[in-house]
Formats: structure tokens, sequence, C-alpha cells
């Protein structure tokens, strides 16, 4: 992992500063990635972290650092109102400097407990998705709409992981844009990089066809449909395979989508992998088919390895990692063709294979965790220089 930032002690460091992470659960996704990238690569010599999770389960529980304070509140990671004085409870014996919460359903639990903590601490949120893409999935829009809008009133910053996001926060939810951080996930490239050394034994990987790799949960934002139905057109002149890694309630519709398709021997589903990086650097292409992203971690850490990226043009994220097209190809959302040919144009291109396999690593290096880490401590040094002169006047 990227070494944190060391900085000399000022005024303001006489003591470090207590930051309670909260988040529902350590799944495999890119809010909890986020999530332990950020509490990582904090300067230990400034923040005091700490943890507390809703439920205490998921896939990168082993990544917590050994000796962190964390708090099982054993809730549920969804609709579990006990959590509000359970958290209020953690709040007060912990007496952060800051909460900093992450996902949407953490960040109301987090607004409504801290309300109940004396003394008050900063609070940011941290908004993950495009949330008016997301939340009509839901029932009571109009509800859940209002509970956004006045929580999020609560907070001192909302951190938005892309223009995006930050966009759709204002002008849907009013929420002042002065009130708005926009910062990107991390990646952690040097990570990635080491663990993309790892060897796979698979024979697909042996050179003889084109491998298009695409990484993600298995749910309906993802577009994987889409993402089998190009991959069908693709077929009929660039004989190709299809690895998919992640899991989700999608899997058994997709597998048998391929079956229909007649690509079962072309299209495989290895599940969630703790290093999917090992098989993305042996890949010729990643594809993301999103019908829509707050940002889209993995397509940071496909540049990361010099792996070329076709991705959607979805609200929001890819087109402002990828630059409108410069560093990847971007197609319409939900046009199987569309993907088809640029998937197509890469494998059959080797100039501008390479070009995109030369200038990705450089464009990852923006959202490398050092650099993200950085925005969060100014971010967070500024808050609490903010809360310390309105204290001291």
């Amino acid at each position: 992992m990227s070494e944190p930032f060391v900085r000399q002690p000022t005024e303001l460091q006489s003591t470090r500063h207590r930051i309670l992470f909260v988040i529902p659960s350590l799944g495999g996704g890119g809010a909890e990635r986020a999530c332990i990238n950020i509490l990582r690569g904090l300067d230990q010599e400034w923040f005091e972290c700490a943890l507390c999770l809703f439920a205490k389960e998921g896939a990168f529980l082993s990544e917590v650092p050994p000796g962190l304070r964390s708090y099982d509140l054993r809730g549920r990671v969804q609709y579990d109102l006990r959590l509000i004085p359970r958290l209020s409870r953690i709040v007060r014996h912990e007496r952060p400097s800051v909460v900093l919460s992450f996902l949407r359903y953490a960040n109301a639990i987090t607004v409504l407990a801290a309300a109940f903590s004396r003394p008050r601490p900063v609070i940011v949120l941290n908004e993950q998705n495009y949330p008016s893409a997301e939340m009509p999935r839901f029932r009571w829009l109009r509800f859940r709409r209002t509970a956004i809008r006045r929580l999020y009133a609560q907070a001192d910053v909302i951190t938005a992981i892309s223009e995006g996001v930050a966009s759709d926060l204002t002008t849907t939810f009013h929420v002042p844009h002065s009130r708005i951080a926009v910062i990107p996930n991390p990646v952690d490239v040097n990570r990635i990089r080491l663990l993309a050394q790892e060897p796979v034994d698979h024979p697909w990987f042996n050179g003889d066809a084109p491998v298009i790799i695409a990484v993600g949960r298995l749910e309906a934002q993802k577009g994987y449909p889409d993402l089998i139905e190009a991959f069908s057109i693709l077929q009929r002149d660039v004989p190709a395979r299809l690895v998919v890694l992640g899991e989700g309630s999608q899997r058994e519709a997709l597998e048998e989508l391929a079956r229909e398709k007649r690509l079962e021997d072309k299209v495989v589903f290895w599940g969630f992998q703790s290093n999917p990086y090992r098989f993305m650097a042996r890949a010729d292409v990643f594809a993301l088919s999103s019908l829509y992203e707050g940002f889209g971690n993995v397509i940071v850490e496909a540049l990361a390895l010099g792996l070329p990226v076709v991705a959607t043009d979805c609200q929001s994220g890819p087109a402002e990692i990828l630059e409108g097209g410069r560093y990847g190809m971007l197609v319409p959302v939900g046009q199987p063709d569309a993907m088809a040919e640029a998937l197509r144009c890469i494998l059959l291109d080797s100039a501008l294979r390479e070009r995109l396999r030369r200038e990705g690593p450089a464009r990852a290096a923006n959202f490398d965790l050092p650099v993200i880490v950085e925005r969060y401590h100014h971010l967070l040094s500024g808050l609490l220089e903010a809360r310390a002169s309105k204290c001291a006047s």
C-alpha cells in the first residue's frame, strides 16, 4: 500500500484529531474499498481513526488495519432504526472531531445519531452514487427525496465522488454548492500493480483469443444484459472470450442469457475475486456497461494496469475519468451495437490499443491514493480550523 503523508506538527495538531468512519458493512463494493483506502491512507500523526459498522460482515473485513478501534452495531445493513441510538452512544463514547460516513443509508443514520451527541462533531457525508438514477428503484420516492434534502442540510460537507454527482445533489436535492466538495474515490495504484503480478493458471489467458473482462456487482445498475448482447454481436466476426467477475442477484439470469445465446463456452462468471487485478492485467479490453454510476473505481483500476477501456457514457463518472473519450472509448447507454463496435475497434486496431495502454497509467495517477488522501487531509483540516476559530470567537 502507498505510504501516507507525514507532516510536521502545527498549532492545530496539539493532539491527534479523532475521526469515526461509519459504513453499513465492508462488502466488496467501490464505497467499501474507498472507505478502507482513505482510513488506511490518512496520516496517523494527524488523525486517530476508528471504524463503526452497522453489521460486521463483508469481503474487506480482512483489510481493516490491526489494532484499529472498531465497533459492530449488530444491526441490519438496511432499514434498521435501532442503529440511531446505538451509533449515538458510540459517538458520545468516541467524542470524535469528525464523523465521516459512506453510503446514503449510513449518511441518514449518522445525521440522526449526531443530533443526540454533545459536543456535536463535524459531519462529513460521502455520496457514492448518482441519486436521481438510483432512487427510483425504491418505494416512497417523494419521501426519500425530501428526507435526503433535509438530512444532508445538517451536514457540514458532502463529498461527492464526481462532478456529475455534485450537480445532481445541487439541482435535484437543493444541496448548496458551497457545501459540496468533489473528491473522487482513491485507487491504491501500487497495491493494484503488486497484486496484478500474482499468476493466473487458466488456458484463456494464453493468447489464443482476446479476452474481454468486466468487474462489478451482478445487479441491474451494471447493465450486464447489454454487455452479453454486445459480446454476442462481436462474435460474428471477432472470436473472443468474456470473463465477468462479481456476485449479485442477477447471476443466474445472466448465466441463462449466455446459454440462450449459445455463449456458455465463451462467457464465464467467476464470482467475487479478492484479487481481480491478476485477471485484468492479462485481459485485452475492460468493458463497463453500467446504466449509471457515481464514479467507476474499476475504470481507474483498469487504466492503472494499462488495460484499454470501453465504457458507457452514463451519469456519471466514466466520461470524467476518461476525459470525454481521450483515455478510453465511450458508448451510449443501452446500445449493444455501439459497444460491440467499440470493442471491435480496440481489438482490431493495434495502434489504438497500444496508445490506450501507454496513456492509461498516467491518467490513473490523478486518482492515486496519496493524491486523494491529500485532498481529504486538506478538507478535514480546513473544517477543523473553521470549527476551532468559531469556538474561539
